[in-house]
């Protein structure tokens, strides 16, 4: 069963009376690449998620994303040093009635003092805290890993839709190959016979014809094709990430197909092969986005 790399979960729930929403999103990649955003408060939650993440996927470019809303809960908040305001104030009288000058001073004169006000931050029951979120996380991850199986059930039926079809046009370049060989020896009779003005030695044009079918051949080629698509269906049944063990296989095929068009030398052989690797495009650019 294959798994794609492209998925989404979210998952919401209260945690110490803060609203909390996860949202993970997941793309291709070469490799496993994971970016986790919290909030300030929550910092020291960062490299946890990370590593709960790399328990449950193995590949892809994975967001999480962990919103908090506080409408219902105050995570942070000002708090006044009035002792600090009122030395402030007093000084500020001393130095008008030193220097007689009656200016007013503002809420902005007092704000952009220096500690009279400060951002205290609500404690939080950390290890509670990480034990629900990772609960939280759990099901955002359900959630992304089920939409990556969908989207792998589909991609799975492309890619056997695929090798069906260049399993049929294996089967055509086969009967193709049937007249290709004896119609090349043929020929290469006729050129013969035309060039030396009469019938060619037969032990001559019998191993010219033994050179000619040999590099013609293209049977191994096809037997190989075939067994790559085998071995690719196979792969479509397991369990275990197989991405890039289906795009090597992919390579292989690609270079098989390609050889047969090089060695064949016949038009109707080659327009097959060009559908073949239209194919197999179709079966690459897929690939990439398997686990």
């Amino acid at each position: 069963m294959l798994t794609s790399m492209t998925g989404f979960g979210k998952a919401e729930g209260s945690i110490q009376n803060m609203d909390v929403a996860i949202e993970m999103k997941s793309v291709n990649s070469r490799y496993l690449e994971t970016f986790v955003s919290v909030p300030k408060h929550l910092t020291f939650l960062e490299d946890i998620l990370k590593k709960h993440i790399r328990k449950h996927i193995k590949r892809g470019n994975v967001h999480c994303y962990v919103n908090v809303n506080s409408a219902t809960s105050t995570l942070a908040s000002y708090k006044l040093n009035k002792d600090l305001l009122k030395s402030f104030m007093l000084s500020w009288q001393e130095i008008k009635k030193e220097t007689g000058i009656n200016t007013a001073f503002s809420m902005q004169d007092i704000l952009s003092q220096p500690d009279i006000m400060t951002l205290e931050e609500t404690s939080l029951d950390r290890d509670k805290v990480e034990k629900e979120i990772l609960l939280l996380l759990d099901s955002a991850i359900t959630e992304l890993i089920e939409m990556e199986r969908k989207e792998g059930d589909y991609i799975s039926d492309i890619f056997r839709d695929r090798m069906i079809t260049m399993n049929e046009q294996l089967d055509r370049i086969v009967e193709l190959q049937k007249v290709n060989i004896p119609l090349h020896i043929e020929t290469l009779r006729s050129r013969i016979a035309a060039m030396m003005q009469e019938e060619p030695d037969e032990l001559q044009l019998q191993q010219e014809i033994v050179q000619l079918a040999d590099k013609l051949d293209i049977s191994e080629e096809i037997d190989r094709f075939k067994s790559h698509i085998i071995q690719f269906e196979s792969y479509l049944e397991n369990n275990e990430n197989v991405g890039k063990r289906l795009n090597f296989l992919l390579q292989e095929m690609n270079r098989e197909i390609t050889t047969m068009g090089n060695k064949a030398n016949n038009s109707g052989i080659s327009q097959l092969v060009v559908e073949v690797k239209n194919a197999l495009e179709t079966v690459r650019e897929q690939v990439q986005n398997i686990q």
